[in-house]
């Protein structure tokens, strides 16, 4: 888990420079930056999804909403290549996701864990 937010976290400014500087960058790494932006945005959806009985409602709406369409407009994006019209707005939304995306996992309450048992002396 702690790899995952190290390479979310790396996401944010590898975004929000990539909205600064558009076209700066080759065909192979703004595809590999769209395909691992997209790709950090599953296990969330995964986990609101498995977590659907026990989260806030709007939130979840909210995120797992946002996380879709950017999902499915990063997929065409990855496939499609260089000449996106508007393609640093999608940076700096993949960037607002990546930081939601820590906040979902950073501020989310952590499930008790069992309560361990005391060694048994004979």
């Amino acid at each position: 888990m702690i790899a995952y937010l190290i390479v979310v976290s790396l996401l944010v400014p590898s975004n929000l420079w990539a909205a600064i500087t558009p076209h700066l960058h080759s065909d192979l790494s703004m595809r590999l930056l769209h395909g691992i932006s997209t790709a950090v945005l599953l296990p969330p959806l995964w986990s609101l999804w498995q977590q659907r009985q026990r989260v806030q409602k709007l939130p979840a709406v909210l995120l797992s909403s946002f996380a879709v369409v950017l999902v499915v407009v990063n997929c065409q994006i990855t496939l499609e290549g260089m000449g996106v019209q508007y393609g640093w707005v999608d940076h700096l939304f993949l960037a607002i996701a990546c930081v939601a995306v820590l906040g979902f996992y950073l501020l989310s309450e952590q499930e008790p864990e069992q309560q361990q048992e005391e060694p048994r002396t004979f």
